[in-house]
């Protein structure tokens, strides 16, 4: 009797340690499986990132080009620069004119509004009081201004 409970343990214990050894062998494999992933990801994320590099420095190179030659323009010809800010004087002097016409103009076209209002009576108290007219009114045309419940979605 004493050699079946040896067996039988035995086997009990030769199960746990097959169970643990196939447990070890998938973590093993797992973590192979993704150290080839993570090994293969750098490698892609590195060529990107030297690809990425050699444009930012072609990049840099011309940058540099045409920033000596942009250098180079404006100091072999100063008289250009100087034309060109005797214009930009000369258009901020004539904005600022036709600005201050524009509002002596407007001043003056509300003025003979006014006047012209004075004239056909649009200025007496019935006529400004009647100007809400269609906010008072009970029938709604299609035409009228909406009201505040019409007008809110």
């Amino acid at each position: 009797m004493l050699g079946l409970t040896t067996t039988r343990r035995h086997r009990r214990e030769l199960a746990v340690a097959k169970a643990e050894t196939d447990r070890q062998r998938g973590r093993a494999e797992t973590a192979l499986a993704k150290a080839a992933t993570a090994r293969y990801n750098r490698g892609q994320a590195l060529s990107q990132l030297a690809d990425a590099n050699a444009r930012n420095r072609r990049l840099w190179g011309r940058n540099l080009e045409l920033g000596r030659r942009i250098g180079q323009l404006a100091e072999a010809d100063p008289e250009y620069a100087a034309r060109l800010e005797r214009r930009v004087s000369r258009l901020l002097t004539v904005t600022a004119r036709l600005f201050l016409a524009h509002r002596a103009e407007k001043a003056r076209a509300d003025h003979l509004q006014a006047r012209l209002d004075d004239v056909f009576g649009l200025n007496t108290s019935p006529i400004t009081k009647g100007a809400t007219w269609q906010d008072r009114r009970e029938t709604r045309m299609k035409y009228d201004k909406p009201t505040a419940e019409e007008a809110t979605p």
